[in-house]
């Protein structure tokens, strides 16, 4: 019964696939006898031909081209960006306000600096805020008679509390 399956598949596969039916059942593919004898050997030899030329050290990946273009782009853009990048700006002292000298304490440190500069600073600027606090405050006595009228305060209470 075994046999008449095999001869049923045989037939069935010459009908769906004649040139694959017709092809001899043989192996064409050899191996010359001493191959794994030498192979060994011959992978040995290979491995030590590369550590070898390892051990030599070459320039022949700088003139690599794959790799030459990026690197020397690479380069030309942190030297692009370090010439035009000018980070020696500097501010005096003086061009600074009595505040904005505390919060640059404040957020960055104590820095050295001289104390009798920082003084003069503080003090010429609250001169100058006093100062123009002093003009904004003079008032024409019309003014303060008009405010006090459109407020309804009394003016002989005030004189009184004067």
């Amino acid at each position: 019964m075994n046999e008449q399956n095999e001869i049923s598949e045989l037939e069935e596969l010459k009908k769906l696939a004649p040139t694959l039916s017709s092809l001899k059942k043989e192996n064409h593919f050899s191996v010359p006898s001493t191959y794994f004898d030498e192979f060994p050997m011959a992978l040995k030899n290979k491995i030590d031909e590369q550590e070898n030329s390892s051990k030599n050290f070459s320039l022949n990946w700088l003139f690599n081209y794959k790799l030459l273009a990026p690197v020397g782009t690479c380069i030309v853009l942190i030297l692009s960006s370090l010439l035009f990048y000018n980070p020696t700006e500097t501010i005096e002292l003086e061009e600074l306000t009595a505040e904005e000298i505390q919060l640059s304490f404040e957020y960055e440190g104590y820095h050295t600096v001289d104390d009798e500069l920082l003084a003069e600073l503080y003090y010429s600027e609250e001169a100058e805020t006093t100062q123009k606090n002093s003009t904004t405050n003079e008032l024409t006595d019309q003014e303060i008679i008009d405010y006090l009228l459109e407020e309804n305060i009394d003016e002989t209470q005030i004189y009184y509390e004067l």
